[in-house]
């Protein structure tokens, strides 16, 4: 009785402790990827805001608006004289391509989703229709052609929840 007791307790917590240790990595993992600050454009001031999320798109010199399609891969370059990032268009979209650049991106010219609380992303539209400011966002890049946005700033300065 007592070592079914045990296992049971040890198959409640053992699935516990590996969800635990996984989740206490991702931080980890995720400070090794590279950053790079990217300001942001809105693309259509009819339409900025839906609900919590802000649509915009990643302000890169010389990209034409709009979808690039799905597999276009390009090789971003930090900044150039107005401080936005340029970019390399990539052969493809392979491992192998993307592992030899530090800032790959696939599909750049897609529409981002950006979750914030209904109040700050209400200031935030407002804010990037206005071109003397700058909105950027800090970009990791997995190395695979994917992105995770973070920390939106207003001319450098991160947004407070409440003013």
């Amino acid at each position: 009785m007592r070592k079914e007791m045990l296992l049971r307790a040890a198959l409640l917590i053992l699935p516990t402790l590996i969800l635990t240790g996984w989740a206490l990595s991702l931080p980890l993992l995720r400070a090794e990827e590279p950053l790079l600050r990217v300001r942001l454009a809105g693309f259509d001031p009819r339409d900025l805001l839906r609900g919590h999320y802000l649509l915009a798109r990643l302000d890169i010199a010389g990209l034409p608006p709009g979808r690039s399609g799905a597999g276009d891969c390009v090789c971003l370059t930090p900044g150039g004289a107005d401080g936005r990032p340029g970019f390399t268009a990539l052969p493809a979209c392979t491992p192998d391509v993307l592992s030899a650049c530090p800032y790959p991106l696939a599909d750049p010219g897609r529409e981002l989703r950006i979750y914030q609380s209904q109040e700050r992303a209400l200031r935030l539209e407002v804010l990037l229709r206005d071109a003397k400011v700058r909105v950027d966002v800090a970009v990791r890049f997995d190395g695979k052609g994917g992105i995770a946005l973070e920390d939106v700033q207003v001319d450098g300065k991160s947004l407070p929840e409440t003013e």
